[in-house]
């Protein structure tokens, strides 16, 4: 190695050295640095926060201000509005003493007739004492009355009870009838006998009564029949008649019940089998 190289070396360490003795000492320079930094952005917010907070407590202090000041308001319209009340309180009676002083006066110019009003009021209450007495024996009157017409309201009373359990053993006996009356029609009814028409068991009638249909004709979809024989004959309501054709192979056509009596004919209603056979010139016959 040549002495040049040897001081280039040299050189080249002596300048590492330097640079390294500069770098640590940048290094500590800068943390020192940052630290005084930290410590015054640290002081920045400290003193930042207290600004903050002393503007929220100046914010406050300014609301309590403005309540207080709003309270004090109130308190002055109403001390002003009592004030007004009592100034119209305070006129009020100086109204009502006038008045009063007034009607005063008109009190000691009328005294002077007090007496003649007493008289006439003493002559009222005797008047209303003769009304009191005239309406105490009129209530007398009243009352009696009254006591005369609660014992005439108690003896219809006792009628009354009396008349209405009469009616009421009356209705018992009536039911009692009816039931005794229906136990009748159940038994003439099997014996075959026509509660309707006496004169006919099981719908045969007892007399004999022939006749001629004298014309038929159909009244709302039921037919009908006039015959020749009427109360004349025997012939009652409900009297029922055997309609016979004699010319005819199968005679018996139906059955007339009569509706309608008169002297010497009858109406009625046909029913049967055969009853649109029926014509004019047929028999009838109440048993064949």
């Amino acid at each position: 190695m040549s002495a040049l190289t040897k001081i280039f070396v040299v050189l080249l360490v002596i300048l590492a050295i330097i640079q390294t003795a500069g770098s640590v000492v940048w290094v500590n320079r800068t943390q020192n640095y940052e630290k005084a930094l930290k410590a015054v952005n640290a002081k920045y917010q400290s003193k930042l926060a207290d600004v903050t907070d002393k503007d929220a407590q100046i914010t406050l202090l300014n609301g309590q201000k403005t309540q207080i000041q709003s309270a004090l308001q109130k308190q002055i319209d109403a001390e002003r509005q009592n004030v007004e009340t009592l100034r119209s309180a305070v006129n009020e009676r100086d109204t009502q003493i006038a008045q009063l002083n007034a009607n005063l006066a008109q009190a000691t110019a009328a005294q002077k007739s007090t007496g003649d009003a007493i008289a006439v009021a003493q002559k009222t209450i005797d008047s209303a004492n003769q009304t009191i007495g005239d309406l105490r024996k009129t209530q007398l009157d009243l009352e009696k009355r009254v006591a005369e017409q609660s014992l005439a309201i108690n003896d219809w009373t006792n009628k009354y009870e009396v008349a209405n359990r009469q009616w009421r053993d009356a209705t018992e006996q009536i039911a009692q009838l009816q039931s005794d009356n229906q136990k009748k029609d159940e038994i003439i009814h099997k014996a075959g006998i026509s509660i309707n028409s006496p004169r006919t068991i099981n719908g045969e009638p007892l007399v004999r009564v022939e006749g001629v249909v004298r014309s038929k004709s159909n009244i709302g979809g039921v037919p009908y029949a006039t015959i020749s024989v009427g109360s004349a004959d025997q012939v009652t309501k409900g009297m029922q008649f055997k309609v016979i054709d004699p010319n005819s192979h199968d005679p018996f056509l139906g059955y007339l019940i009569v509706d309608r009596v008169e002297s010497n004919e009858a109406i009625g209603h046909l029913t049967g089998p055969r009853v649109n056979e029926v014509h004019a010139g047929v028999e009838v016959r109440t048993q064949l």
